[in-house]
């Protein structure tokens, strides 16, 4: 997130890379994406890899190839999204794309087709206004999700950082250690 400029640019002290702490507490501070948006859009959300170089200041061109793919994605994923990538005559657009960084809302897209496992990709539309500067109740370790397919599961309530608020989150993040659950082979 941080590489990603999602807190703003970094300034180099020595071997260190130093962020602006309020251009941190921003990110922290930015709200859930509300359910009912995601429902109602219903996006295809890609997360940008940790190894992935991407620049949240970048043209929104570089963004978008970014996200685009290599994607290996089941077939009936795919041709719902080939399906559904020609213009809608009811919204006058295109099946939305969010790009994440971790689950921080970085870059939105239309997808206009798939082939060979990459998006082509055109500039969001005004739903993307919905989603900016936002971050996403993603379940972890997913690296795509198509929101409100059967297989969707969002993150269940036991987890208060993707869940709650940022201020939630940061009260909790200094859990005592006996709240933590801990299992052991019995050689410790």
């Amino acid at each position: 997130m941080l590489a990603a400029g999602l807190a703003g640019p970094a300034t180099k002290q020595g071997s260190a890379l130093l962020y602006d702490e309020q251009g941190l507490d921003r990110l922290l501070d930015r709200p859930e994406c509300a359910l009912p948006e995601l429902d109602r859009w219903r996006p295809f959300v890609v997360r940008v890899g940790r190894t992935q170089s991407f620049d949240v200041d970048a043209a929104w061109s570089d963004r978008g190839r970014a996200v685009a793919g290599p994607w290996r994605l089941p077939l009936p994923t795919s041709v719902y999204l080939a399906w559904h990538s020609s213009l809608n005559p009811a919204t006058g657009m295109r099946h939305p794309l969010i790009g994440v960084v971790g689950d921080w809302a970085a870059v939105g897209a239309e997808i206009t087709g798939y082939d060979e496992g990459r998006f082509r990709l055109e500039p969001p539309g005004p739903w993307f206004d919905s989603f900016q500067d936002t971050w996403l109740p993603l379940p972890p370790r997913r690296r795509w999700i198509l929101w409100g397919a059967p297989s969707s599961v969002i993150q269940q309530p036991g987890r208060p950082e993707r869940t709650a608020s940022q201020a939630a989150y940061r009260s909790s993040r200094d859990w005592l250690s006996a709240d933590v659950p801990v299992r052991s082979n019995g050689r410790l």
